[in-house]
């Protein structure tokens, strides 16, 4: 009964019966290949499968050249706080596979962008080098690109933007400037459109309130455009800081270059005469009074102009302040010789009137004694000194006068 029962139990499942069937040695050692053979497999699989997974864990290895700094973010948010998330040159990095860790890289060195197909040439995809503009009656939107100067005129320019990041910069909240770059903008492409759209905006603002003459002549206010494009980095949080702005091109249109390169040879020949008349004016000024003319030119401009007003007090005071400048000895030139000159002839009249006045004491008292005589002397010495002269030849007397004939003339002299 039992024997019985075993027997039904050995056949219950499928493989028994067939290896009961086919001779249960052989089938036993197939199986067995099988069974290891399964397991080197799975065995090679399973190392494999683990050599991916490292393989695939540090995929994301990451080194920082020279001139960039690295921004790590790990499901969308950045990894560190402040400056502490920034990853300087160098390396390695460990990170996770993308995209479970974004790698970024920051240029650090100062970026430049050129303005040239908003208000130069909208056809053109790189900067000309040289100024190939038709010479045509107008110019066509969507082509030729321009501006409106305060004055309702056409002109055309090439700005230039020089921009970096503020690395290593934190505002009230803590928050780094890459962190407001990457959260803000995200990539330097992005950067560099929202750089042109906002310079372009500011541009056409600055340019809107300049003349055409301040235009052509280069009088740019590009520090008003610097700063309108860093106020809107700051509204935006960008973390861009920009450095400079400069007009590498600045024209009216091509047909008009003739009248205002007239306009300026105008103004330069203008400047040149003032120029002229200037030093004309010093140089007649130093003539006259030396090098100190300026004191002396604002002391009787001073005193002409308290003589205007009418204030009796300032005017004195002025001309006693120009008085002591032209007596200080200071004043040279024209000025001094005349001065000079004046002493001189000052000196010599007082000579004179003292010597007149010392001789007519003199002949007063010989007067008083004599009258005649002194008379007749005096009238021999006047006569002595007309004919002393070597330009008078004859004395002609005039007609109804008595005439005195004087012989007995000194030195010899016949006239």
């Amino acid at each position: 009964m039992n024997d019985h029962r075993t027997e039904q139990k050995a056949h219950t499942s499928y493989l028994d019966h067939v290896i009961d069937s086919a001779g249960g040695t052989s089938t036993v050692s197939s199986l067995d290949s099988l069974s290891r053979a399964l397991k080197v497999g799975f065995l090679i699989m399973k190392v494999l499968m683990m050599v991916l997974a490292v393989v695939f864990l540090f995929s994301n290895i990451f080194w920082v050249p020279e001139g960039y700094v690295g921004v790590q973010s790990r499901f969308g948010k950045i990894v560190g706080k402040g400056t502490a998330s920034i990853r300087p040159p160098g390396g390695p990095y460990l990170a996770f596979p993308y995209p479970l860790d974004k790698i970024v890289r920051i240029p650090t060195t100062i970026q430049k962008i050129s303005l040239f197909n908003a208000f130069w040439s909208e056809k053109e995809e790189m900067e000309p080098v040289i100024d190939d503009r038709p010479e045509s009656e107008g110019l066509r939107p969507g082509v030729h690109g321009s501006l409106v100067t305060a004055d309702k005129n056409i002109v055309q320019g090439i700005w230039v933007i020089h921009y970096k990041l503020g690395f290593g910069t934190e505002d009230s909240k803590g928050v780094s400037s890459v962190t407001d770059f990457i959260r803000n903008v995200g990539s330097m492409e992005r950067a560099e459109a929202i750089i042109r759209r906002i310079a372009q905006t500011a541009i056409v603002h600055t340019i809107a309130r300049t003349t055409v003459e301040s235009f052509a002549a280069g009088q740019i206010d590009n520090n008003e455009i610097k700063g309108m494009i860093s106020t809107h980095f700051t509204r935006l949080k960008t973390g861009i800081t920009v450095t400079g702005v400069s007009a590498s091109r600045y024209a009216v249109p091509k047909i008009l270059i003739p009248d205002f390169q007239a306009v300026n040879q105008a103004e330069s020949q203008k400047a040149l005469a003032i120029e002229k008349a200037s030093r004309h004016r010093v140089a007649a000024l130093h003539e006259l009074a030396g090098s100190g003319w300026r004191e002396l030119l604002e002391a009787i401009e001073t005193h002409e102009r308290t003589v205007q007003s009418g204030q009796k007090a300032a005017e004195r005071a002025a001309f006693e302040a120009a008085k002591e400048i032209f007596l200080a000895g200071e004043i040279g030139g024209s000025v001094k010789q005349i001065l000079d000159e004046a002493k001189s002839e000052k000196t010599a009249t007082i000579q004179r009137a003292r010597a007149s006045a010392a001789r007519f004491s003199r002949l007063l008292s010989s007067y008083e004694k004599n009258p005649d005589v002194l008379e007749s002397q005096l009238i021999q010495d006047t006569i002595k000194e007309i004919w002393s002269d070597i330009s008078v030849d004859a004395l002609y007397i005039p007609p109804g006068q008595k005439l005195f004939l004087d012989i007995g003339r000194n030195h010899g002299e016949e006239k």
